[in-house]
């Protein structure tokens, strides 16, 4: 990439944040009390309008060194009956050489980067870049055992926040700050943690050089934590934030978990993606960013039958509270889960698994709630191998019935699908679909369309463990064509 076409990307970035009306600015004396206004997606990623020319893709986390802490794979799906160009371009900071990778998508077709086949470095970050249509873009990372795949971020954000960490016994944790632009920035970092408030001066007027990835020992920082919130926040510049928990089986749980931050607070979450197993633990943790105690409702739905009255949580002022929901589920039942404040405050909502024997797979996986509804969804990847699973449920978020279905493209056939597996969904539950029971390859691109507003994500079995939330379309309509 010249560095004109770099000044054509950062513009095109910047507009986009003016255009979208996303709030960057800060009031530095209200500690971490300033939220952004939420008015737009919030929770992750939005796949790019229709007519859209390019779009950009940020992937802050991973690794392409031996014996690198997240080895990284980039997952590219087209979403377009026709090809499209995409520019995979690794930034290896302090002024390296940056290398592009230019590929030609298929209609419809995934493509698997390896990010050591483009570049190795000890500390990077990755920019896709597409052309002529839309895509959608997650990751790949891997450790202990493990594998944890994600959406990568759509834009950079003068705010990030985490809800959902831990730095206890047998944990690293790990907050990677990724700058794509041509300017530095210099960002505070405040940790949330069951003690109060903590600013560690080592990550105050944190300096992320351009075109540069910043990875932050938090378990270095905050020691023997249960739970450990997260506050970025810029003074000057723009980053993509990322999270990753690595746990190395000393207290039964072993793997690598990804989540991307989300950039402002909402009064309501959901997590549409939970299954009761033996051997499976399940919370959430709630986070309060603001200077006021607010109460929380913690709602459990249950597929098929009765759910428990709502359990109500205090969250103070700058703190965050985990909930064990798993322990109220009967095992064998499948669940939604469904976070608000009573007035209206605005807060975090993130949730961590851990999968370990009599489980049918080991690992560990973290996910952030979704605030946003749509009726289109997609992933770039569903499952892993021939041999795993992944389950994708989509959550039916209106007053009245919906018909949800999946749709499993395929490389090169611009006129796939053919059919796709439908469900009708009453209001309030959700679609589970198996996609090893269906069939769906590994190398298939998947999109989830409904008549209705639904909210979906996805827990990949196989091998290890992983949840994600999916990437929406902007004002889907659940056609069977994506967009």
């Amino acid at each position: 990439m010249n560095d004109t076409a770099r000044r054509v990307v950062v513009l095109v970035v910047l507009a986009l944040f003016v255009a979208g009306g996303i709030a960057l600015s800060q009031d530095e004396s209200e500690g971490t009390r300033a939220m952004p206004a939420a008015h737009q997606p919030i929770d992750g990623p939005v796949i790019s309008p229709e007519r859209a020319v390019s779009a950009s893709w940020y992937c802050a986390e991973g690794t392409s060194s031996v014996d690198g802490r997240a080895n990284e794979t980039v997952i590219v799906g087209n979403l377009e009956p026709h090809e499209i160009d995409i520019a995979t371009t690794v930034m290896p900071g302090r002024d390296l050489e940056m290398k592009t990778q230019r590929v030609r998508l298929r209609a419809f077709e995934q493509r698997r980067i390896e990010i050591d086949d483009v570049l190795r470095a000890p500390e990077l970050g990755v920019v896709v870049e597409t052309f002529g249509g839309r895509a959608v873009v997650e990751h790949e990372v891997e450790g202990f055992d493990d594998v944890a795949v994600g959406p990568c971020a759509r834009t950079a954000a003068r705010q990030w926040f985490f809800a959902e960490g831990s730095t206890e016994r047998g944990t690293e944790d790990w907050l990677a700050l990724f700058n794509p632009f041509d300017t530095d920035a210099i960002v505070d970092v405040t940790l949330l943690t069951e003690d109060g408030t903590e600013a560690p001066e080592a990550v105050q007027a944190l300096v992320v050089p351009r075109r540069s990835r910043v990875s932050v020992a938090l378990h270095d920082l905050a020691q023997r934590q249960l739970q450990v919130g997260l506050a970025i926040r810029a003074r000057s510049g723009h980053v993509v934030a990322e999270r990753t928990e690595r746990f190395d089986g000393s207290d039964t749980r072993k793997g690598i978990a990804l989540a991307l931050g989300a950039t402002a607070g909402a009064p309501r979450w959901r997590l549409p993606a939970g299954d009761a197993q033996d051997g499976v633990a399940a919370s959430v943790s709630i986070a309060n960013f603001t200077r006021r105690t607010t109460q929380v409702e913690v709602g459990l739905r249950l597929d098929g039958g009765s759910s428990p009255l709502p359990e109500t949580v205090a969250v103070r002022r700058n703190a965050v509270v985990r909930v064990d929901v798993g322990a109220k589920v009967p095992t064998g039942t499948g669940y939604s889960v469904e976070v608000s404040s009573k007035d209206g405050t605005p807060i975090v909502v993130g949730s961590f698994g851990a999968w370990a024997t009599p489980a049918p797979v080991t690992g560990v996986a973290t996910t952030g709630a979704s605030a946003t509804t749509a009726t289109q969804w997609a992933f770039a990847v569903g499952r892993l191998t021939d041999d795993g699973d992944a389950v994708v449920s989509a959550l039916n978020v209106g007053d009245a019935p919906i018909t949800v279905q999946l749709y499993a493209y395929t490389s090169g056939d611009p006129d796939s699908p053919a059919s796709a597996p439908a469900r009708a969904v009453p209001a309030g539950e959700r679609a589970v679909l198996s996609l090893g029971e269906h069939g769906i390859r590994p190398d298939q691109v998947i999109v989830i369309g409904a008549d209705g507003p639904i909210v979906v994500g996805r827990e990949i079995v196989g091998p290890g463990a992983s949840m994600a939330p999916g990437v929406p379309f902007p004002g889907s309509a659940g056609r069977r064509r994506p967009g």
